[in-house]
C-alpha cells in the first residue's frame, strides 16, 4: 500500500510570521512554488500561505504587499496529513476540503507537501501499470507505441 511520503515533495520553503508578503512572492516566484509554511520559533506550523491566500487576501483588497506581513493573510492553524497516510485517503481528504495542497506533519512539524498534480501524477503511474499487466502482449506493444509518439508531439 502506497502512502503519503512516498510521494511528497520533501522540500519546504518557511518564513517567521512577521515575514513581508513581498519578499514570500519573490521567493514563490524565483522557487517555481504555489505555497509556504509560517512557523514561529520553534519550527512549529503557525499557518500557511499560497498563491491563492496573496490573491484574495492581499491584491483583492488593494494592501500593501511590502507592508503586509504573513501572520496577516496566513491560513491558521495548519491542517496536515501524516506521512504515513494512505494516499487514496488523502486524495479523498483533499476532495472534501477543497485543498489545492497539503502539508505532511510529523511531531508538530512539516515535513513535506502533496498536491493534486503529485497526485494526478500518481494515479496516472498507477493506471499504466494497472493496463499494462492485464492488456495481451500484442496489445501492451501497440499501448507502448501509442504512448510513445503521443509523447513526442
Amino acid at each position: 500500500m502506497d502512502i503519503v511520503k512516498d510521494i511528497m515533495v520533501k522540500k519546504i520553503t518557511a518564513f517567521g510570521p512577521d515575514s513581508s508578503v513581498n519578499k514570500i512572492a519573490k521567493v514563490m516566484g524565483v522557487r517555481d512554488i504555489g505555497a509556504v509554511i509560517i512557523v514561529g520559533r520553534n519550527k512549529k506550523p503557525l499557518g500557511i500561505i499560497t498563491e491563492r491566500d496573496m490573491v484574495k487576501r492581499v491584491i483583492a483588497k488593494n494592501l500593501n504587499p511590502r507592508k503586509t506581513k504573513a501572520k496577516d493573510i496566513m491560513t491558521s492553524p495548519v491542517q496536515g496529513i501524516h506521512p504515513d497516510a494512505n494516499i487514496y485517503y488523502t486524495s479523498k481528504m483533499m476532495q472534501q476540503k477543497g485543498f489545492k495542497r497539503y502539508p505532511v506533519v510529523k511531531n508538530n512539524k512539516v515535513v513535506g507537501f502533496i498536491s493534486q498534480s503529485t497526485l494526478i501524477d500518481y494515479f496516472t503511474k498507477q493506471r499504466k501499470k494497472f493496463v499494462l499487466k492485464y492488456l495481451s502482449k500484442k496489445l501492451r506493444k501497440e499501448y507502448l507505441w501509442k504512448n510513445f509518439w503521443n509523447q513526442q508531439l
